[in-house]
């Protein structure tokens, strides 16, 4: 078991260092504020409040919401291709900016054309969530080729008597033509396939089968045990699993976000699953599901070294931020503890998706509910009351997994006080 724990971990410190996917994982993590943006936008233009409704529909502006949807969630792709070349530039010691225009231009000349009467213009609806993957890979790619052809010294150089930003900007233009061009040409060649477009191979070919892997529980459950394993191990799975969810699950959302600024009911929406879903039940209070580990010590254990490091870990539980109890437990290579932190994330995931997929609760909209939402309240933020009391119910089923180890502990951890007070007496001075 520790030589496969070695090689998992050896594994999990590459994945964590590893350029393109530290590149698509910033890159995605930077789109973070427009997809709030975009999320709190939708969120006031469809909530189901009549005297809301109602005043919007008065001051006229319900159809500005609907745009700041469309011009944040709506093309996030756009947004998504330029940080992620800028984040790959960066990786590689060369200029992010032009690394982050060049990404842009060339997912750009990777999406289709619509032909009109008056001329060609670009297929918006491939700039949101269905040309996200395009996005990812042009950027990746692109920027990659034009890193190497800056690392080779490929560039024109100007005298030293030229200002320096001159200097610089002519160095990176002979390989931004080239890869320019590459593009152009790699976008010509796809108008002769069946796929017309590249973006349309990429969504036949990797988009559609991934996201089709993605809408099953099974496969987020795996995801979220491997983030557990190694989270156990020291290492911050939440960092190594987090461009996986992001790139997997994200789509989702704005999937639902989309239909919902389409006027489709809830139980309409096309995903159950998404980055939303994971955030709001992957472990509520943070890996591991802590927040029902700090209830439980509060609540039932005894001991004083518990209960004060529980008392320090109760307010940041609440806002997600799980370190101190993690690492002032400890839960890392805890033995008592691997099972229930482990497993409760999984058990809420399965409470959550199973109360949703039978229609006793509502599908979650899709919004981005911003990191540190309290508990509870990013639930309702997520999807209404319904998701709050959802949480509750996974709370509270995390809480009875949690119980027995706690009093195992709870019963070491005394045992260990009573001994070190016993030392403490036999070694002090008789007067």
């Amino acid at each position: 078991m520790e030589k496969y724990m070695d090689k998992i971990l050896i594994f999990a410190e590459k994945v964590q260092s590893n350029n393109y996917l530290k590149a698509i994982s910033n890159g995605l993590m930077g789109t973070l504020a427009i997809n709030i943006i975009g999320s709190i936008a939708l969120l006031l233009a469809v909530l189901p409040i009549d005297p809301w409704k109602d005043f919007i529909a008065y001051v006229g502006i319900a159809p500005y919401l609907l745009t700041a949807y469309s011009l944040t969630v709506g093309v996030l792709s756009l947004y998504a291709a330029f940080l992620i070349g800028y984040n790959l530039a960066r990786n590689f010691k060369q200029s992010p900016l032009t690394g982050a225009i060049i990404s842009l231009f060339c997912f750009l000349m990777m999406t289709p054309m619509l032909q009109l009467e008056a001329g060609s213009t670009l297929d918006s609806s491939w700039l949101g969530a269905q040309g996200l993957f395009t996005a990812m890979i042009s950027s990746l790619v692109f920027t990659r080729i034009y890193c190497f052809l800056m690392a080779r010294k490929i560039t024109i150089k100007m005298p030293e008597s030229v200002p320096l930003f001159v200097s610089e900007t002519f160095a990176g233009l002979l390989p931004a033509i080239i890869v320019g061009a590459l593009a152009m040409l790699v976008s010509f060649g796809f108008g002769f396939t069946s796929f017309t477009s590249f973006s349309g191979f990429v969504y036949s070919i990797i988009a559609t089968p991934l996201q089709s892997l993605s809408s099953s529980v099974w496969s987020l459950l795996f995801i979220v045990l491997i983030q557990m394993i190694l989270w156990f191990f020291g290492i911050h799975g939440s960092l190594v699993v987090g461009s996986f969810i992001t790139a997997l699950y994200l789509p989702m959302d704005v999937a639902n976000m989309d239909a919902l600024a389409a006027g489709a009911m809830n139980s309409d929406l096309p995903n159950i699953l998404g980055q939303s879903f994971y955030n709001i039940f992957g472990g509520i209070g943070g890996a591991g599901a802590t927040l029902s580990l700090i209830i439980v010590i509060l609540v039932f254990s005894k001991s004083k070294q518990n209960r004060t490091i529980a008392n320090l870990s109760a307010v940041p539980g609440l806002f997600t931020i799980n370190e101190p109890i993690v690492f002032g437990l400890p839960l890392i290579l805890n033995p008592i503890m691997m099972i229930p932190f482990i497993l409760s994330p999984l058990v809420q995931i399965l409470i959550a998706y199973f109360g949703i997929a039978s229609g006793i609760f509502p599908r979650l909209s899709g919004v981005q509910v911003p990191f540190g939402t309290p508990v509870l309240i990013n639930g309702f933020i997520a999807g209404g009351w319904q998701i709050a009391v959802l949480q509750i119910i996974c709370i509270l089923a995390a809480c009875l997994l949690y119980f027995p180890f706690v009093k195992l502990l709870d019963k070491q951890q005394r045992d260990e006080e009573k001994a070190n007070l016993h030392e403490e007496v036999a070694t002090e001075p008789v007067s």
